[in-house]
């Protein structure tokens, strides 16, 4: 290789590595002030929900501000995506919380040592999993799960909030329920005679304004207009001496590396299916986001890359002092409303939170803690998709049980292992699809030369002496058992004596080596029967794995991509 071709292949490896050598130079100047005005504007959502996402994951709240900043700086660098915004998120920070706090066992310096070692272990996954390019694994989880998971997150984060919102301190769990949504609406329901009015006055009237700006000023950033209006109302007013509590001091300054000290082997272990599950739920989160924008403005996106992009800003977050993030489609759907055009929003997302950090954090010491429930409460809301659970209702019962299934995993047995009721969930459809695969006889329309489903074309006939089959899938070691009973109950079920069955094999474009042994025994029982078998629509792959196994010699040769006339026809002359 010539050094020229060399520098080139490095070019390209680093520009697919770091996306931001690929656009930055080929930056338009006219989108400035477009990714600028969406830069300050998403800034002015960030600081809100990462206080208010913070406190959700039990965290101070100086630690949301780090994990936006250094999340934004890495995605910068490393994303794909135009639109989508990383930072964090209500169901990251309640599955960080509950996760890492059963392995912390109510010890505060543990848990904020734990949160970091966790956060970085979610971005060794993912940078792993991108060296792997593990990117299509997410194609594995269910849309109708995704949208059970999503609704039932949204009403166990809520539930976390309503001690907040009503001013009721916390104590023991909710009796039998323990800590779950059902839990903790137990606690609050029977503890409702303790509620703060002026708390919860606070709160019902956060809520109010934040519904009133998402519905009727879109692309305001109410939340920091609420934010705003709370800090006033708590410098003029007795009401923090009357019971709201405040979110108190956040220190200034910029966060600085941290170094976690390294936790046992037995607590590590423990921190590794929390991490798994913080892992899936971050990548998730992120590439729904990002497909989504690239659809919908026509370019292409890259969902490995986007592994690497999730596992930069997670290692980023954790070494800088926050907790784990992922892609937010709230945010996002602001950056796109108001007009973002790049990545460099990002950029300008960062600048204001070192703004922030340096010189305005006192800005925020009389902010009401009601209030940042209420930033979460209505955050989360976006999370329950009436309309898709409506509709998954009418179109597929079995769909819709999946999806109340995995809604009820989550408020039932919490975050963490409703991340894996989802996801075993997904598997199990996944494995039930493939390994029951959709079938067909074939009959022809006009006469010759085209051949359909009958089933589905009801005026397509059979030929009396030949069963036409077609597996609407791939064949292997999963489906094979139950291929070859499909197909011998349908030559039962003909009217006719059957004399030859042509398998279609152009829906199946592979065929692995258990499924080669299944029609081998195929081939056997038919002939016992006297009933040839041919193949029709093969890939040149599948007829050199038939000619190896000695299968191809017993059907009477074949040929690639032999049409299904032609192999009837070159059967008749035998």
């Amino acid at each position: 290789m010539s050094e020229k071709n060399l520098k080139e292949r490095i070019g390209r490896r680093f520009s697919s590595t770091l996306p931001i050598l690929e656009w930055l130079p080929r930056y338009d100047a006219s989108w400035l002030r477009l990714d600028v005005v969406a830069g300050i504007t998403v800034a002015a959502a960030v600081i809100p929900e990462g206080l208010a996402y913070a406190s959700l994951a039990n965290l101070p709240p100086e630690t949301g501000l780090y994990a936006g900043l250094l999340a934004a700086i890495a995605y910068l660098f490393l994303g794909t995506s135009r639109q989508v915004m990383v930072g964090p998120t209500s169901a990251l920070a309640i599955l960080l919380a509950s996760g890492v706090g059963a392995v912390a066992g109510g010890n505060s310096a543990s848990y904020a040592s734990l949160v970091v070692v966790t956060t970085i272990l979610v971005g060794v996954f993912a940078v792993v999993a991108w060296a792997f390019r593990l990117g299509f694994l997410v194609h594995f989880i269910s849309g109708s799960v995704l949208t059970g998971f999503s609704a039932g997150a949204a009403l166990y984060i809520m539930s976390t909030q309503l001690n907040k919102l009503f001013g009721i301190e916390s104590g023991a769990s909710g009796g039998f329920f323990g800590e779950t949504f059902f839990g903790r609406v137990w606690y609050a329901g029977t503890h409702l005679a303790e509620t703060n009015p002026e708390t919860l006055a606070v709160g019902v009237a956060g809520i109010g304004l934040l519904v009133l700006g998402e519905r009727y000023f879109p692309r305001v950033p109410s939340a920091i207009i609420v934010v705003a209006l709370s800090i006033v109302l708590l410098s003029v007013t007795n009401l923090q001496a009357r019971g709201v509590a405040i979110v108190g001091s956040i220190p200034s300054g910029l966060p600085s590396l941290t170094v976690p000290t390294v936790p046992s082997i037995s607590t590590l272990g423990s921190l590794v299916p929390v991490a798994a599950a913080l892992f899936l739920l971050s990548y998730v989160e992120g590439i729904s986001a990002v497909e989504t924008f690239a659809r919908r403005h026509d370019y292409r996106t890259d969902a490995n890359q986007e592994l690497l992009a999730d596992g930069g800003a997670n290692l980023a977050a954790g070494f800088g002092g926050g907790f784990v993030v992922g892609g937010s489609m709230s945010r996002s759907a602001l950056n796109d409303a108001v007009g973002s055009k790049t990545q460099l929003t990002n950029a300008v997302v960062a600048l204001v939170l070192v703004v922030v950090l340096l010189f305005l954090t006192e800005m925020f010491t009389n902010l009401p803690e009601t209030i940042l429930a209420a930033i979460v409460i209505v955050a989360v809301t976006g999370l329950i998709d009436t309309n898709a659970l409506r509709q998954l209702y009418h179109v597929s019962k079995s769909e819709f049980a999946i999806a109340m299934s995995a809604l009820l995993g989550v408020l039932t047995v919490g975050m963490l292992w409703g991340v894996f009721v989802g996801v075993a969930l997904s598997l199990l459809i996944a494995i039930s699809r493939v390994s029951r695969p959709v079938t067909h006889e074939l009959g022809q329309i006009d006469g010759r030369g085209h051949f359909v489903a009958h089933d589905l074309y009801p005026a397509a006939t059979t030929i009396t002496d030949v069963f036409v089959y077609r597996v609407e899938a791939e064949l292997f070691y999963a489906n094979a058992d139950t291929v070859q009973t499909d197909l011998l109950n349908r030559i039962e079920k003909r009217d006719s004596d059957v004399e030859l069955v042509v398998f279609d094999l152009t829906s199946s474009s592979t065929v692995d080596f258990g499924a080669a042994q299944m029609l081998e025994k195929l081939e056997e029982k038919l002939d016992s029967r006297g009933i040839d078998l041919r193949f029709a629509g093969a890939e040149s792959e599948v007829v050199q794995m038939f000619e190896t196994t000695g299968l191809a010699a017993n059907v009477g040769g074949m040929k690639p991509e032999e049409s299904i006339d032609d192999v009837i026809d070159r059967w008749r002359t035998e």
